[in-house]
């Protein structure tokens, strides 16, 4: 099942990387990431064929990072 995180990530040294590695850590499959820089962070799209389990402890984690302001998880229609 294809699912896409919502991620608003402060620009800082690092930040990015970290989110890449709760995708790895998580094996979320990912299909495909997309950033757009706005003002101070970052927009981050990340659409990955995840199992629902796996999706939630992720987007958990995901929110527990020191520099993301705001994460959200939602279904893509196939």
């Amino acid at each position: 099942m294809t699912r896409r995180f919502q991620l608003s990530v402060e620009r800082a040294p690092g930040a990015l990387e970290r989110v890449l590695g709760v995708a790895r850590r998580r094996r979320l499959g990912l299909e495909s990431m997309s950033v757009t820089t706005v003002g101070s962070r970052w927009d981050v799209a990340i659409v990955a064929g995840a199992a629902p389990g796996e999706a939630a402890l992720a987007l958990r984690q995901f929110t527990a990072l020191v520099n993301v302001r705001q994460a959200a998880l939602e279904q893509v229609e196939e």
